[in-house]
């Protein structure tokens, strides 16, 4: 799922460009993570920068109970744990309201409801 998933955060990006992309890495799925100094330029290397200018990348964190606060609000709103990288997508609109969360493989239905905020 990486090649698609970073690859269609990148077309997002471009079609919408009020859009911002906001990335969570964990390291608590089996290890898949790459170590926080390169995660960066391997997200670059997709065409998604993450500089904060439409995507950010925040540190890693822990996104199933007892971790970070966001995701924690994220499960409250939309119950159940993150079951693998690129496993949760949660979609906010321009308010900060939460307007869905999709598995890992519902890129299609997340482009849908982006299209339909903006």
């Amino acid at each position: 799922m990486t090649r698609p998933s970073y690859t269609r955060l990148a077309e997002f990006r471009k079609q919408y460009p009020g859009l911002e992309i906001v990335l969570f890495p964990s390291y608590e799925f089996g290890g898949q993570e790459l170590p926080e100094n390169e995660i960066a330029a391997f997200v670059s290397g997709y065409g998604l920068p993450t500089d904060g200018d439409g995507c950010t990348l925040m540190s890693p964190v822990k996104v199933n109970p007892g971790g970070d606060p966001v995701w924690a609000y994220i499960r409250s709103v939309f119950p159940g744990n993150v079951a693998w990288n690129f496993g949760c997508w949660a979609l906010f609109d321009a308010e900060g309201n939460p307007v869905g969360r999709f598995g890992g493989r519902e890129l299609d239905q997340l482009s849908d409801k982006v299209s339909a905020l903006v």
